[in-house]
């Protein structure tokens, strides 16, 4: 019996969404500490909207990890699993570090 488009859609995120958050957090990171902080206003902007654009990405990551259920649909035996669940966790709590700086 084949895969239904949903089932199929799940298999291929559940591929590539570990190395996509990895990266997505790496490269924030790597944005983040290395950008000595803008001395004007337009470079300041420029900078702040960067960042404002790596948050939405990261946060489109989880939002595909919680659609496609992975940790919940994968065999719980999956060494892949504990890996995954950190960087969710990871991915989650940059986000929650950014809201709270913006409030």
């Amino acid at each position: 019996m084949s895969k239904s488009l949903e089932e199929s859609s799940r298999d291929k995120i559940a591929k590539f969404l570990p190395d996509a958050i990895k990266h997505s957090l790496e490269s924030y990171h790597r944005f983040v500490l290395s950008e000595d902080a803008p001395e004007d206003a337009k470079s300041f902007s420029a900078h702040h909207s960067a960042c404002k654009v790596a948050i939405a990405h990261i946060e489109l990551l989880i939002k595909l990890a919680k659609w496609a259920d992975l940790l919940d649909n994968r065999a719980k035996e999956d060494p892949d699993d504990a890996l995954l669940a950190g960087l969710i966790a990871e991915a989650q709590s940059e986000l929650d570090h950014y809201s709270e700086k913006i409030k």
